[in-house]
């Protein structure tokens, strides 16, 4: 078969994959895993898979990567959550990296320079699939997703002096005081040049560019700048996903940040996609099942593990909850674990068939990540009891009735607390965020903390006696689940739903809803109502 039909049948494959993983609520990075594996073993392209070409190719993917989050990078992003990054983040890295070094190097007697790898690689944890999952159900608010997201952006920042590591300590020909002055040296030239002359140079580049009003143009611009940087970055012996990150850092301090972002994210993401499709393709289903008992002891341990220590290390600054919340959510490995395997391979480091059983532990660690996540609450309350909880909100709504049910103390529900307050109507708000109830108690107000989507916490509000229960929650999947509930527990009571769009009514359109209200028709309504009120009033 020759390489045109290969390609159009592989993206085939790819869409296929990606389409069925996506109603799976599958993480697309494990589609991409899955499409290389399938291509892999469909067309034989074991020496393909080997190819040096291809691994450089695949590499941008994860320069790329570091490049958009060089440009998410910023110093007050860090002051706002110093607590998250600088104590949470390096304690998890610093203590994570050790005692799996320790444990790489005394219980399975690896070398140190392999086991100070393997280490580094399971310190990380998936930044793509967390940060996506938590952003998508507003978990990212919270107080255990600010301290995931704070851990997530150090380990991030963690990749770059990773990968330095592995280069300096992959050049056995030179001393190792001389070679850590050397990239001392070399990294101080980069950046001189990089901050300097670069950033001026680099920003009137992107003037000339965005001037031409030509997409295709300012996007090449761009791409140019990237791969430009990290090539000159790698002629000084660094990584190219350093100079793509310092590149990222440069243009988020230009006017033109948000263009590039939203110009270059598709092409990131194919780029990724691509990478991942390589990392599928290193996959060894013989070894597979050949290792099968061992690659299962191996994922479990290296998550318990890292459950542990982040649970223990935040234990100290956070509630039990918080910090079993935050373990669970970090317990997997990362993608960039990729990237250090694959330079570690390139410079004949790291051993072929410890390379190949982390990459499978990595893998499906990962695979597991979106349905941990995803039950989230359901795993936490096996080691938690909330009965105390369930306990103080049965004291103060006992025996309440014609009151009104809020689920949610957003902006959106507090206000609606507040409308009700106002006039003498009983109410019951209920939010799931720890910080939005604490806000609401100290104003004296009836907010409590709970998932309204359980039916454990719905039987406690009286909803059976309630005027009306109001869903004050953005989440479209919550929403369903939460109507889903009250509809089956309580079928005459009255439910009131605010949406964004007519897509997300059409997702609710079969339950038996009270009132369904569109939020930007009703926007659009007293807008319009204002400006005819205007124009009567200019006539008048």
């Amino acid at each position: 078969m020759d390489t045109f039909t290969i390609m159009v049948v592989a993206l085939g494959i790819a869409v296929g994959i990606n389409i069925i993983a996506k109603k799976l609520h599958i993480p697309v990075v494990i589609g991409y895993i899955l499409t290389g594996v399938t291509i892999l073993y469909t067309f034989s392209l074991h020496e393909a898979a080997k190819s040096n070409t291809l691994t450089h190719i695949a590499e941008f993917g994860i320069v790329f990567l570091m490049f958009m989050i060089g440009l998410e990078f910023s110093a007050d992003k860090i002051k706002q959550l110093r607590r998250e990054v600088l104590i949470f983040g390096v304690l998890q890295v610093v203590v994570s990296l050790i005692l799996c070094f320790i444990i790489c190097l005394y219980l399975f007697n690896i070398n140190t320079k392999t086991s100070l790898i393997v280490a580094s690689a399971l310190a990380l944890s998936s930044t793509a699939i967390v940060l996506k999952s938590f952003n998508e159900t507003k978990e990212i608010h919270t107080q255990y997703g600010k301290s995931v997201l704070g851990i997530l952006i150090f380990q991030d920042i963690a990749v770059i002096p990773i990968l330095l590591m592995i280069t300096i300590i992959s050049d056995s020909s030179k001393d190792i005081s001389e070679l850590l002055f050397q990239t001392f040296v070399s990294a101080c030239v980069v950046l001189f040049i990089l901050f300097v002359p670069g950033k001026k140079l680099i920003s009137i580049f992107l003037r000339f560019a965005a001037n031409t009003k030509l997409d295709e143009v300012f996007v090449a611009s761009v791409l140019f700048i990237v791969m430009s940087t990290s090539l000159l970055v790698s002629f000084f012996g660094f990584s190219y996903s350093l100079g793509a990150f310092i590149a990222g850092m440069i243009i988020a301090e230009t006017k033109y940040k948000y263009r590039v972002e939203s110009d270059l994210v598709h092409f990131r993401d194919l780029l990724l996609g691509f990478f991942f499709i390589t990392v599928g393709m290193q996959v060894n289903l013989q070894f597979l099942f050949a290792n099968i008992l061992n690659i299962a002891i191996l994922l479990i341990s290296v998550m318990t593990i890292k459950t542990v220590i982040i649970y223990l290390l935040l234990r100290f600054f956070k509630d039990v909850e918080n910090s079993l919340k935050s373990a669970i959510s970090l317990s997997q490995v990362g993608e960039f674990s990729f990237a250090i395997f694959a330079l570690s391979s390139t410079h004949n480091i790291i051993d072929q068939n410890i390379q190949q059983l982390l990459i499978l532990v990595v893998i499906f660690s990962m695979i597991l990540t979106p349905f941990i996540l995803k039950n989230l609450n359901f795993i936490t309350s096996f080691f938690i009891k909330t009965d105390e909880e369930n306990e103080k909100l049965n004291r103060y709504i006992a025996g309440i009735r014609n009151h009104v049910v809020i689920c949610g103390y957003g902006t959106f529900g507090s206000e609606i607390v507040k409308y009700l307050k106002g006039h003498d109507i009983k109410y019951i708000a209920v939010d799931y965020n720890l910080k939005n109830v604490e806000i609401g108690i100290q104003r004296g107000e009836n907010v409590f903390y709970g998932d309204v989507s359980k039916k454990s916490i719905l039987e406690k509000l009286y909803i059976e006696d309630s005027v009306a229960v109001v869903i004050a929650v953005d989440n479209t999947d919550k929403i369903r689940i939460i109507c889903e509930n009250i509809s089956r527990l309580y079928p005459n009571v009255n439910i009131i739903v605010k949406i964004k769009s007519e897509e997300e009514a059409l997702l609710i359109d079969d339950l038996n809803i009270h009132k369904i209200i569109n939020e930007k028709k009703e926007i659009a309504k007293m807008l319009a109502h204002a400006a005819l009120s205007c124009e009567y009033m200019r006539l008048k």
